[in-house]
């Protein structure tokens, strides 16, 4: 039992409520039989009672300060969440940025020009460096635009290219943000920097610039020649920057072609695998704009090999090929070019200058197969682009494809409206490298059937292009076929023949026109054989089945001539005189009934030809329709006839009136 009582004892000392528990029980019990034990009991219970409440108090004070502190440990948590949400903030915030300023290096491509360096004197007159190098930065950006005006390159493709990105560089003291981004561009960067500096030489003042850390170029003179020194410092830059651009700032100046071929060269030697295209079609076009058009065939070839994807070299070796006769390669070399034009992706040209070179890509290949009503549309959709000065080839492409097309009277309206467009202006290479060879004057005599006025005209056209001594390649492919075959019509036909016979073989326009030379000297197998060899050299083209057309039906072979006609009228669906020629030939067979529907087409492409519609109108009179044969009669009474056809007009119009 002792050892139980011990037990319970060492409980109770454990637990201290519940000793007071037993005490209460104990004291309970004993109250319940004791007055004094049961007074003693309430006091001992107001004790308890009293002593719970403080122990309630207490209790409920420790719970306000825990849910206090709990609330303050949590806005803790909070702020310390906040803070490091914060930095983290910052520091993203502070990385984006730096990496902007890389990627912002990395893309730089404009011009910086440091303040340059001058003598205190001249800071005195208020032309301190940053105020020079404002002057050279506005005469490079000037001669940009210069030498754009030459050009249908995009600007984005030009290496160097500085666009609108170009400043004069202020400099800072002390590290900034704008130190940190210049140092950037300067290490990351394809910024082009310039520098330069001004100082006082023997004879007066010695400008020196460079681009990066390159050895420069000092240019010298009196002070008075400062800003004449800016022009050479900002020439020498360009030259050095943008080479391409340079030789058309050479050219806009005023600098004969062939003069800016040696520095073409030199360009082309130091170029990039970028540049080298561009540059070399700088090249070609100059050598053409000199009248070296075999060279510049050459150098065109040489471009296309470089860059075959790349419009360019096509342009300019269609008309070099034409210059010098061959008038296949031109059109099929035109032809691709506009395809290229037109099919493009990327930005190598301006997109402005897109459409103007679409319509005189087509404005070429309608001139060369002969669909004049063509060209003049495209002629006129390139001089509304105002892409490029016209003033001259303009008029001058528009009168010559209206002659071709049978419509002298309107010709000679676009001359007389541009008195300064003549045959001799037009023979200018670069003009011929820009529209072709054009000869307004010639073709519009030779529709009058004035054939003396017409070689008389052309002789001196000849004259003026050989003075001038850079004509030799279309003198030979262009002006002396013409030329000779003036001669043969006029009667001189020795002179035609020794004429034509120094012509080259390998152009086109020459074996047509040794064709037609034999036929008018009656040598009907000679003129066979040379139209036989122009159709094999170029068989897209219906000249020389025209030609042979014709001779056929002056011989009355009227089978074998609608063949030919019909010939041409495939090669060159749009060309008005076959379809003309076609319908002539039907009528000769008593089938005006046929030939009024080729009529009614070539007047598609030739609506101001007065044969035309004369012979439209006999058609109609054959076939019984008087009414519409006199409508056809009066509209051939308003357009040009030769004196023949006026006298078979009013002979057709007795008959039916």
């Amino acid at each position: 039992m002792a050892d139980v009582f011990e037990d319970d004892a060492e409980e109770r000392d454990a637990d201290p409520a519940a000793t007071r528990a037993t005490a209460l029980a104990l004291a309970l019990n004993a109250a319940a039989g004791d007055d004094r034990v049961a007074r003693q009991a309430e006091i001992f219970l107001g004790e308890q009672t009293r002593l719970v409440r403080l122990q309630a108090a207490d209790l409920e004070k420790e719970d306000t300060l825990r849910h206090w502190s709990l609330r303050v440990r949590h806005v803790n948590d909070v702020l310390k969440l906040a803070f490091g949400v914060s930095a983290a903030f910052v520091v993203l915030m502070a990385v984006a940025a730096l990496a902007l300023l890389v990627w912002q290096a990395v893309e730089a491509r404009g011009l910086v020009i440091q303040p340059i360096r001058t003598p205190p004197e001249f800071s005195q007159r208020g032309l301190d460096g940053t105020v020079l190098a404002q002057r050279l930065l506005d005469k490079m950006n000037s001669l940009v635009v210069r030498g754009d005006k030459w050009s249908f390159r995009s600007a984005d493709t030009v290496s160097g290219n500085w666009g609108e990105d170009s400043k004069v560089e202020i400099p800072e003291t002390g590290v900034s943000l704008a130190e940190l981004s210049r140092f950037l561009r300067q290490e990351l960067g394809h910024e082009t920097g310039m520098s330069g500096e001004l100082v006082r030489s023997d004879n007066g003042i010695a400008l020196t610039v460079r681009v990066g850390s390159g050895p420069g170029s000092t240019f010298a003179g009196r002070d008075t020649d400062l800003d004449k020194l800016i022009d050479q410092a900002a020439h020498a830059l360009l030259a050095d920057t943008q080479p391409y651009r340079y030789l058309w700032v050479l050219y806009d100046e005023g600098h004969p072609p062939a003069s800016i071929l040696p520095l073409a060269r030199h360009f082309i030697d130091a170029a990039t695998d970028r540049e080298r295209p561009w540059l070399q079609s700088a090249w070609e076009e100059q050598a053409a704009f000199a009248g070296a058009f075999r060279a510049s065939a050459d150098l065109s070839a040489k471009t296309i090999a470089l860059a075959p994807d790349n419009p360019s070299g096509f342009i300019d070796y269609a008309p070099d090929e034409w210059a010098l006769g061959h008038l296949e390669p031109a059109k099929t070399n035109i032809d691709h070019a506009r395809q290229l034009l037109e099919n493009r992706s990327d930005r190598d040209f301006v997109t402005a200058g897109v459409p103007f070179l679409i319509a005189n890509c087509r404005s070429f290949s309608d001139d060369i197969s002969g669909a004049y009503s063509d060209a003049v549309a495209d002629d006129i959709a390139e001089a509304r682009t105002g892409q490029f000065d016209f003033n001259i080839s303009g008029p001058g492409a528009i009168a010559n494809d209206l002659a071709l097309d049978h419509d002298p009277e309107g010709a000679a309206a676009i001359l007389a409206q541009h008195p300064g467009v003549h045959d001799t202006t037009l023979m200018v290479p670069e003009y011929i490298a820009t529209t072709g060879p054009a000869l307004p004057e010639f073709f519009i005599e030779a529709e009058h059937g004035d054939w003396t006025g017409a070689e008389q005209s052309l002789a001196q056209t000849d004259r003026t292009a050989e003075a001038r001594g850079d004509f030799s390649d279309v003198a030979q492919s262009f002006i002396r076929p013409w030329l000779a075959y003036a001669e043969a019509r006029v009667g001189h036909l020795r002179d035609a023949q020794a004429l034509i016979a120094k012509t080259p073989v390998d152009c086109t326009l020459c074996m047509e026109m040794r064709g037609r030379i034999a036929e008018l000297a009656g040598n009907e197998a000679g003129a066979v054989f040379w139209y036989g060899r122009t159709l094999a050299d170029a068989p897209s083209l219906p000249f020389a089945a025209l030609d042979w057309g014709r001779m056929l039906m002056r011989g009355n072979d009227l089978d074998g001539a609608i063949e030919k006609f019909r010939s041409a009228n495939t090669r060159s669906p749009h060309n008005a005189d076959a379809l003309e020629l076609w319908g002539e030939a039907l009528i000769a067979k008593n089938r005006s009934d046929l030939a009024l529907a080729k009529f009614s087409e070539a007047n598609q492409y030739a609506p101001n030809w007065g044969r035309l519609h004369l012979k439209w109108g006999e058609a109609l009179r054959y076939t019984g329709q008087k009414d519409e044969a006199n409508r056809q009669f009066a509209i051939a009474q308003g357009l040009f006839l030769t004196g023949a056809e006026r006298a078979a007009l009013a002979r057709d119009r007795g008959m039916h009136g």
